[in-house]
């Protein structure tokens, strides 16, 4: 299901946010690679590939810690959640500090603006639609907005002339 997505869509778990699966999309857009940590949470805060692809990053790190709050406070003991969150602290200041705040959001709807290396500026709408079938487990679906001809540039970057082009992600 996920493989087959003209989207990006990754799978995880609510509480430590590994990736259990991605798309080729995905990995493509968001600049996947073996050497990162695949933990969604970890990469959005350390990960200067990542980073410099997000124009909206700053906007959407304190949603990303108040959702990631939200997605645990039902298990607070659970020794996964506190392994992330321990690395994530200790890696990142600016976590640290927005964790401090407390703040709560529900999993919801999360824009993103991305400039690409290859294709330039993407505009997703990320959702997180829970699995009735794997409570465990949530999909993170980034779907094109009519912005920036998103939809066509996804479509090429799916294209084997894309995935050529995109072998190697750069900066920026």
């Amino acid at each position: 299901m996920v493989e087959r997505q003209p989207s990006t869509s990754v799978i995880t778990p609510p509480a430590t946010c590994n990736f259990v699966l991605h798309n080729d999309a995905a990995a493509s857009v968001f600049g996947m690679r073996p050497d990162t940590t695949h933990n969604c949470l970890i990469d959005f805060f350390t990960d200067p590939i990542y980073r410099s692809r997000t124009r909206s990053w700053e906007k959407n790190a304190r949603t990303v810690v108040a959702q990631f709050r939200a997605a645990c406070s039902a298990m607070p003991d659970d020794e996964g959640f506190q392994h992330v969150l321990a690395r994530v602290k200790a890696a990142s200041p600016e976590f640290a500090a927005l964790w401090e705040e407390r703040d709560i959001e529900d999993a919801g709807q999360i824009r993103k603006e991305l400039d690409h290396p290859v294709v330039g500026l993407l505009c997703l709408e990320s959702s997180v639609l829970k699995m009735p079938v794997r409570p465990d487990l949530t999909i993170v679906l980034h779907t094109p907005l009519d912005e920036a001809n998103t939809a066509a540039k996804l479509e090429w970057l799916a294209s084997p002339e894309g995935r050529r082009g995109v072998l190697y992600p750069v900066a920026g």
